[in-house]
């Protein structure tokens, strides 16, 4: 069994967990305060229940519940919020529960309950955390783009956005590219100029250009040419032996 409580106000998540862990002890619960945050959650791990505040920065929650029923059918998706207008439409969505604001300990424990109950019904073992699912979730304009890893051939920034290049076409983010590197560090991916992030499996040729840079050609990317600056042409020889 696995929670995760979705809430961009830090003092409702705390809340919010403090009570199901009353309700639930030992039971390991995760915490996103965006929905971008809840997809990246959901990409990682399999969830018996994830409760979610209607109004979320990114995207709202009736959409974030749609998108985490196609990721995870199973999942059991509780509304925290303190609107209650939503309420019907929560419901046709088939969300689980439906709690207000403040919360209320014995309100808070009845929906735990019934996500358990209903969680047991469906399978008589509890759900474990998934493997890696090698999935990276985007932000583009107010849509969040979930792709697979091994698609991205590599990222470029202009300094106001981050262009994702795949096969299928590209993707425009907000997010920086020092985000990318992060998130991508276990992944194959290396850094080779102060602009480019590159998928290393992508590479088919390393060739000097000028001033001690080095051009890269990527497949599927004919037309591309990927400048590796000074500072890290060592570093990517290194990587491939040359």
């Amino acid at each position: 069994m696995r929670i995760a409580v979705i809430d961009d106000e830090r003092p409702s998540r705390s809340e919010l967990k403090h009570l199901i862990a009353e309700c639930l002890p030992g039971v390991p619960i995760d915490e996103a305060d965006s929905a971008h945050g809840a997809i990246e959650l959901a990409a990682r791990n399999s969830y018996t229940a994830m409760f979610v505040d209607i109004h979320l920065g990114d995207m709202s929650g009736t959409d974030l519940c749609a998108v985490l029923k196609r990721m995870q059918p199973d999942v059991k998706v509780v509304f925290a919020t303190a609107y209650d207008e939503y309420a019907i439409q929560a419901f046709e969505m088939d969300a689980s529960d439906y709690i207000m604001k403040p919360f209320d300990p014995g309100r808070v424990r009845r929906a735990v309950d019934r996500v358990t109950l209903c969680a047991a019904a469906a399978a008589p073992e509890a759900p474990q955390p998934c493997a890696r699912m090698n999935k990276l979730s985007i932000l583009t304009d107010k849509r969040v783009v979930v792709l697979d890893i091994s698609d991205i051939a590599y990222i470029e920034t202009d300094s106001r956005c981050c262009i994702i290049h795949t096969p299928a076409g590209d993707y425009t983010s907000p997010q920086p590219l020092g985000y990318f590197e992060k998130k991508l560090a276990d992944e194959g991916f290396f850094r080779v100029h102060k602009s480019f992030l590159v998928n290393l499996t992508y590479i088919t040729e390393l060739s000097p250009w000028f001033n001690g840079m080095y051009c890269a050609k990527l497949k599927g990317c004919d037309k591309v040419a990927i400048p590796v600056s000074r500072k890290q042409v060592k570093a990517v020889k290194d990587i491939f032996e040359i």
